[in-house]
């Protein structure tokens, strides 16, 4: 029986023990489990926040993905149709032009008709230039005449005063020599026969000037000259 209270207040006394070292130690151990409760908590709201965070980027990633297929697949669609459009309007052009070849050739241009008209045109250019390829010849025919008349004028202007270089009955003339082959030529005529002709038209021509004059002289001074025809036999 002893025994037992003894335990019992051993009981007792080691109780009060412990509830005042743990009033002692309330402090501690508030802080502790405070420090504990706030690292639990931050586990738990860390676990969270990561899975939170994964489930977020994986719907942005879905998201991201599907708008950048539809931006893909949009800027594909516009580039089909830009090469469509040039594509059809190369071919509307070619059919255009073929077209407006063919409206021009059958209405407009005629191919034979205008082969016709060029071949016209070739022979109307051939007959001109012939024509002119004649013009400029008969030009420089004229022009060749035209030199040799002015030659023949100076050659006559300078044989007029030459009539003592002609051959006479008892001597020759320095345009004729004796032992000469051949005479020489001017104008296709010998040199001495245009001197002849030059001295004879000048002393021709003199003499119609004198008696010109002269007839004109005796109209002056008042007589009257009758013509050969009335003349009195």
């Amino acid at each position: 029986m002893f025994n037992k209270k003894k335990l019992l207040q051993n009981i007792i006394e080691h109780y009060y023990e412990q509830v005042e070292q743990m009033e002692s130690n309330y402090d501690i151990d508030n802080r502790q489990a405070t420090k504990i409760q706030s690292y639990y908590r931050m586990y738990v709201l860390h676990k969270s926040y990561k899975k939170n965070q994964n489930a977020t980027i994986t719907i942005q990633k879905y998201c991201r993905a599907y708008l950048a297929r539809q931006s893909v697949k949009q800027k594909l669609s516009e580039c089909k149709n830009r090469r469509n459009i040039i594509y059809l309007s190369h071919q509307a052009q070619t059919i255009q032009r073929y077209f407006r070849g063919y409206i021009y050739r059958k209405y407009v241009h005629d191919f034979y008709l205008r082969k016709k008209q060029l071949e016209l045109m070739n022979i109307k250019n051939q007959n001109f230039l012939q024509e002119l390829r004649s013009k400029a010849e008969q030009e420089k025919e004229e022009e060749k005449i035209r030199h040799e008349q002015a030659a023949k004028q100076e050659f006559m202007k300078l044989a007029t005063n030459l009539h003592h270089l002609t051959s006479t009955k008892s001597q020759p003339g320095i345009y004729k020599p004796p032992f000469a082959k051949e005479n020489p030529k001017a104008f296709d005529i010998e040199v001495e026969t245009q001197l002849k002709i030059a001295f004879q038209t000048n002393v021709q021509w003199k003499s119609q000037k004198r008696s010109g004059s002269a007839q004109r002289a005796v109209t002056s001074q008042g007589f009257r000259i009758r013509p050969q025809s009335q003349k009195l036999k």
